[in-house]
């Protein structure tokens, strides 16, 4: 189930701005050293990195990949596209892109080297598919590639961990050449009452207990579920995005509004 929407051009009320440039505690989203929430990521990520796509099927239920299809199906790629991941963990988005269209260049881009590891023994494995892969530490907020270097920029599931967001929205801004198009998936909130409900208490009871099973730590995906919940609504995020320069950012929810996946061109 889906629904896309765009969002009017409109300037933030006086205040607004300022409040989303500020750098913040992921899990709370109230104002804090950026440390606080980098080392966290670090951790947390580098815990679960052989892990990390086993529990995100099953704590979505086999949802992940009907997303994952979903941000496949409207990237604009092709044989001649140099593809960014940012925050691309194990490499979901950049091997069903590999699958899908078979890229000139992807840049598999993450803050955490263990989710790389793990992305690299896939390559190994024949998972890109022959596409010229490169994989690259890179913080997603100061990223050391040149203005207009990519085509698409693509992310899932990264953007609610760094505690700067504005400073990544405006680096994949910067690094898209004129006409790129960036798509980002990241989890939401439904926007009907009584699913919202239902799906508030599995993140604060299902999600530790997945964590809890696969990795045997509890207290990590307590911070996952709470950072879904602090991150701010679709509108609100498309109102970000459109700061950072882009001009016609979009949204469409899935799965009853459990995630959205937006997409902006600059």
């Amino acid at each position: 189930m889906s629904h896309t929407h765009t969002t009017a051009d409109a300037a933030p009320a006086a205040g607004e701005a300022a409040a989303e440039d500020r750098v913040i505690d992921t899990a709370t989203g109230q104002e804090a050293p950026a440390e606080l929430s980098e080392q966290r990521v670090l951790g947390i990520f580098t815990e679960i990195a052989d892990q990390y796509e086993q529990f995100n099927h099953a704590s979505s239920f086999g949802q992940d990949r009907h997303w994952l299809d979903r941000v496949v199906e409207i990237a604009p790629v092709t044989e001649r596209s140099r593809v960014l991941d940012v925050a691309g963990g194990t490499g979901e988005v950049t091997f069903a892109l590999c699958r899908a269209y078979h890229p000139e260049h992807i840049i598999l881009s993450d803050y955490t080297p263990g989710m790389l590891e793990v992305a690299k023994q896939r390559i190994a494995r024949g998972d890109a598919r022959g596409v010229d892969v490169e994989t690259k530490v890179v913080d997603g907020q100061n990223m050391p590639f040149a203005d207009a270097s990519f085509d698409v920029v693509t992310m899932a599931y990264g953007i609610r961990n760094m505690p700067d967001r504005m400073a990544c929205l405006r680096e994949i801004y910067r690094v898209l050449e004129p006409g790129g198009t960036a798509i980002i998936l990241e989890f939401s909130t439904p926007p009907r009452p009584a699913e919202r409900a239902f799906y508030n208490a599995y993140l604060r009871w299902g999600i530790p207990a997945w964590g809890e099973h696969f990795t045997g730590k509890r207290d990590d995906f307590v911070y996952l579920a709470q950072s879904i919940k602090a991150f701010p609504g679709p509108d609100q995020f498309c109102d970000m995005l459109r700061r950072a320069g882009f001009s016609d950012p979009a949204f469409e929810r899935k799965s009853f509004g459990a995630v959205a996946i937006y997409t902006a061109s600059k």
